[in-house]
């Protein structure tokens, strides 16, 4: 395994210019790297990260919280605003569950492409609403 050199500059590197720059992109990157290796299961740990946070904190546009902190979460809004999603996981899997008895990418697939088609009706994109999709799917009734 060979030893990464971190100190190394190109000759053209300017610390003025483009230091104080990489270091909020390094920051947010970092962050971004901790989520990917959590989401993947290879460690790392929750930092409620994704690309636009990424993308927003290197651009200076979104505050990066300090080294281990996770991002506030965000809030979809009113209950209002969440039960769309949830009762279309919840109804997803008295349709879909002796088919997909547990939430797999191909049953993510359908759901999003049928979820997609009613976009112009629905105030969430897929990407908002695809964990309250799940939520509701993976809800499990008791009985007393």
């Amino acid at each position: 395994m060979s030893t990464m050199i971190t100190s190394w500059r190109p000759s053209w590197w300017v610390d003025e210019v483009h230091g104080s720059a990489w270091d909020r992109v390094r920051e947010a990157m970092r962050r971004d790297w901790s989520q990917t290796k959590h989401d993947l299961h290879l460690g790392g740990h929750e930092m409620n990260q994704g690309v636009d946070d990424t993308l927003r904190q290197a651009a200076g546009k979104q505050h990066l919280p300090t080294i281990n902190q996770a991002n506030p979460p965000k809030v979809i809004g009113a209950w209002s605003d969440a039960e769309i999603p949830y009762r279309y996981g919840y109804a997803a899997r008295k349709q879909f569950g002796a088919e997909h008895p547990s939430w797999s990418p191909e049953l993510e697939a359908k759901l999003e492409a049928e979820w997609m088609t009613a976009q112009d009706r629905i105030a969430h994109d897929w990407e908002s609403a695809r964990r309250f999709v799940r939520r509701g799917y993976e809800h499990q009734e008791t009985t007393s």
